[in-house]
């Protein structure tokens, strides 16, 4: 309400889904890992981990919090563990969730957070403060689950058993340093592989959105590839 605007939660593979009806088919290629690049006066070689080349005019990395473009950039190691996991999921139905409220939950070292989406799905996720790369027993996420938060308030056992233990994904969570440089020549950073952080309020995802409005006004107003990518870089240490 502040800055005049709604508050809109959507399913991942739907935004992906609309952000990929705006592109040419023939030119959006998936299920190839970038592994590397090479940098010249007029273009930028991407290398392939399927061992092809591409070259284009200029780079733009959004490759997540463990970029290899990044790696390669800044160079500054591997992540930093935040000190908790997460688990998240989709439940079906309506499982008693008011579909006009996001909700989280607090207790000793672990959240819970309940966001109501189309469909009468409701996306959902769970964290534990743990050590680094403890997992589950195959099949038993759910089970894992309704141990920790299954006594909770309504309706969190029940958005549990709603969700199909193939639906379950845990990860652990990082983030890195703030960077004071994403961009050099042909190539910039974008999203979690410049800025990575922890998965509140979506704020992630809402800031790859936001770095891409950024980027391509840059690269309308400067005639000049490499002004345009400093130009993303400034707007967004400025904001």
């Amino acid at each position: 309400r502040a800055v005049g605007a709604p508050a809109i939660a959507l399913h991942r593979a739907r935004l992906q889904r609309a952000l990929a009806a705006q592109v040419d088919p023939a030119r959006l290629h998936l299920g190839v890992a970038v592994t590397g690049f090479d940098e010249a006066s007029d273009a930028v070689r991407v290398r392939l981990e399927d061992g092809r080349e591409v070259s284009a005019d200029a780079l733009v990395a959004c490759d997540g919090l463990r970029s290899a473009v990044r790696r390669q950039l800044v160079g500054d190691g591997e992540p930093r563990y935040a000190g908790y996991t997460s688990w998240r999921g989709v439940a079906r139905g309506d499982c008693g969730v008011d579909r006009d409220r996001v909700s989280e939950t607090w207790g000793p070292g672990r959240r819970f957070g309940v966001v109501p989406l189309a469909d009468d799905e409701t996306y959902w996720f769970a964290t534990q403060n743990a050590p680094a790369g403890e997992r589950d027993a195959p099949g038993a996420a759910r089970e894992t689950l309704l141990g920790l938060f299954g006594a909770w308030h309504a309706p969190i056992g029940d958005l549990l058993r709603a969700t199909p233990e193939e639906r379950i994904v845990r990860t652990d969570i990082a983030d890195r340093p703030a960077l004071t440089r994403w961009s050099r020549g042909r190539v910039a950073l974008l999203g979690d592989a410049a800025h990575p952080m922890t998965p509140n309020l979506g704020q992630g995802g809402c800031q790859a959105i936001e770095d891409a409005v950024v980027l391509s006004g840059a690269l309308a107003t400067h005639a000049k590839l490499p002004e345009a990518l400093a130009d993303y870089e400034q707007i967004g240490r400025a904001s």
